[in-house]
């Protein structure tokens, strides 16, 4: 790999890292793009994985005191056995049909927030066991399911710092089981030890500078610029993920 790949590896690294620790998710679909650009899939979604696990584990640390633990150790609970579920359960159900289902879960769960009388209320702590579970199926199905776990940490208790940290949480939680499952399956991450040893400290530098951008920006916004990213998300699923797809198969 040349030297200006390894440099632009490491800049979208930066980039990635600072977005999500900013934002709480997106980085990661940046990265993987990048990423596909220079390496087969074969390769490209196991070193993203890793990359990740670094990412979202340096995320945990920057954000240890603001985390919301009585949710996270719950989402981990069930977690494992949704990943082993997610290998061969849902199988005929369509990817295209799961993203459309996501979409429209996490639009509903936001407007129906704002409803008279569930306004201000959140989610029992319990229902994360479960949650976990359904997390981990979908995440080895389609693995976008960053939406519907931002949705859930829009919560009272959770300030803007809390929100990042918790996701961050919950996305090492899922990587840490792919990656175990990737090099179970016999992929090779030795390999790639010169683009790793690139990459990381660049997610490391770009979570930094994500988490003080984060600090400067004021709490009520945060929380509508965070809910509005999660709509845009959400309704790219539904339409350029989900509806469009279907409906050329129903063309075709």
């Amino acid at each position: 790999m040349p030297l200006w790949e390894y440099t632009l590896l490491g800049f979208t690294g930066l980039f990635s890292a600072a977005l999500t620790a900013l934002v709480g998710f997106g980085g990661g679909t940046i990265l993987i793009g990048v990423l596909l650009l220079f390496m087969p899939p074969a390769v490209a979604i196991p070193f993203h994985g890793l990359v990740q696990l670094f990412s979202n584990g340096w995320r945990v640390i920057l954000f240890r005191k603001h985390i919301g633990w009585h949710l996270a150790w719950r989402f981990t609970l069930l977690l494992p056995l949704g990943i082993i579920l997610g290998l061969w359960f849902f199988q005929g159900l369509g990817k295209e049909m799961i993203q459309l289902l996501i979409g429209l879960t996490v639009v509903f769960a936001l407007f129906a927030r704002n409803l008279k009388g569930v306004r201000h209320k959140d989610l029992p702590t319990s229902a994360f066991i479960p949650l976990g579970l359904v997390m981990g199926i979908l995440n080895m199905i389609v693995g976008v399911v960053a939406p519907l776990m931002g949705v859930l940490v829009v919560r009272k208790e959770l300030n803007k710092e809390a929100m990042i940290g918790t996701l961050g949480f919950f996305a090492l939680s899922g990587h840490v089981f792919k990656v175990a499952a990737f090099g179970w399956a016999g992929f090779h991450f030795e390999d790639h030890i010169p683009a790793l040893a690139i990459m990381v400290p660049s997610v490391m530098v770009g979570g930094v500078l994500g988490k003080w951008l984060l600090g400067k920006v004021d709490e009520k916004f945060f929380r509508v610029f965070f809910q509005g990213l999660l709509i845009l998300l959400s309704l790219k699923l539904i339409i350029w993920e989900g509806l469009w797809p279907l409906l050329l198969q129903y063309m075709g």
